[in-house]
Formats: C-alpha cells, structure tokens, sequence
C-alpha cells in the first residue's frame, strides 16, 4: 500500500489542504442530520479537520486529530485562531484518549490507504474510545468513474493511489476484527446529489429549498445507483 509515513503526509497537505477546507464538509453534514443523541465526536486523520471543524461551529464537542503536527499548527495558529474546534496530534493505531471517551469516532477516506490488518488494529482502537458509533466514509468500488479518475491522478500525485471497496468487503472486515458490535448499516454517501451544494443554485431554486439542502442531500444519496455512488458510509453501533 501507500507510504503513509508522517514525512508524506507533511508534505501532501502542504500541496492539497487549501484545497480541502474549500470543499463542503458533507461527511460532517451527514453525521449533523443523522444522529440526534450524540454530543461528543472525535475526527482521525482529519488533516484539514473540515468535518469536525463543522461539527465544532455546530454545537457539537469535536475534537480534530492528526499524526501531522505541522497541519494542526498551521490551522489552529494561521487559519483558525479562534477556533472552536479542539486539536490533538494522534498516531490513529495508538489513541491517547480514555476509553469511551467520545459518542462517536469517525474518519473520511483513511482506511483506503492500508491493508486489512492495519484496518482490523484500527477499528479496535477506535472502538475501545467510542462509547456509542464508529462511522466511516471510504471510496466505492462501484463506481467505474471514479477508479479512472483516481488512476489519472495518481499518475502525477501519490495521494490518489488508494484502495477501493465494496460494502460486502467492508462487512467482512468488521466482522473479522472481532470488535463487540449491536449492528452495521451500509449507506450510500456522495455523487450527483452533490450538485444541490452549488452555491449558484441560490439564485435559481426557490430560498427555502436552497436553505434546507443540506438536509435533503443526505437523504438523496439513498435514491442513487452505486455506480454513481462515490463512497459507501459505514455505520457501526457498538455493544456498550
């Protein structure tokens, strides 16, 4: 799999993190309308900290973590000093934290970038600190498009040379990894629907539409076919 050492990532968000804190943060969106009865949340590998950002400006008590010390300095320091959002630098297979110490334990894209074991060790350690849900957002293997627009890109960019999967694949890995689970959902996370975020669109559909999207958009995802489908979001309620 990829070299996913620290000296990569320093230098991968240096190039891409402008780029992803003006991107939507939809898995942020997503964990907003989906659960009600969470208030704690904790992001890893959240290089940009998008997603737990938006969750912070929302009420919600988020941590951003990250193993590149240098991206959180740049955030917390230069980008976001009065940020509501708290930090912590953190090596995803050894958490600082307490056990149970978060209602939820989520991470967008991350899993794509190691093998099953790596991924077995990882889903036990956030599952030791997660009280209630792991969530987690990977790349679908579906969607034909998508694998050929990755390969394109990674010809010049080591960052797109990642792992696809299926929700079967997915599944088995959960179930192999020996955490103590109530159940697993597959949904159906980003695509086409994604349109509706378009900033243009307020000057088109009707205001109350534009204004309560991000709530339909989730929703919408459902109604996709996989091939159009860009990741598959797991949700693992666990046993405690």
């Amino acid at each position: 799999m990829l070299n996913t050492t620290q000296k990569f990532w320093e230098k991968s968000w240096v190039i891409h993190i402008e780029e992803y804190l003006n991107t939507t943060p939809r898995a942020g969106i997503f964990i907003q309308n989906y659960f009600k009865n969470v208030k704690s949340i904790l992001e890893i590998a959240g290089g940009s900290c998008r997603d737990s950002r938006y969750l912070a400006n929302y009420g919600f008590d988020a941590t951003g973590s990250d193993f590149d010390e240098n991206t959180l300095e740049y955030l917390q320091t230069e980008r976001f000093p009065n940020d509501k959002l708290k930090y912590s630098k953190e090596d995803a297979f050894s958490l600082t934290f307490n056990d149970n110490s978060f209602d939820l334990v989520f991470h967008n894209g991350f899993f794509i970038y190691f093998d099953n074991q790596k991924i077995i060790n990882m889903l036990k350690e956030q599952a030791r600190v997660s009280k209630k849900f792991i969530v987690v957002f990977i790349h679908n293997i579906n969607n034909k498009q998508l694998i050929k627009i990755f390969d394109e890109k990674a010809k010049e960019d080591d960052l797109y040379k990642i792992r696809f999967f299926d929700e079967n694949e997915l599944s088995l890995i959960i179930k192999k990894s020996g955490i103590d689970y109530k159940n697993i959902k597959i949904m159906k996370f980003g695509g086409k629907s994604d349109a509706f975020y378009n900033k243009k669109l307020k000057n088109i559909i009707p205001n109350i539409l534009y204004t309560f999207r991000k709530y339909l958009i989730p929703k919408l995802y459902q109604f996709q076919k996989w091939d159009n489908t860009e990741r598959i979001c797991c949700i693992i309620e666990l046993n405690k």
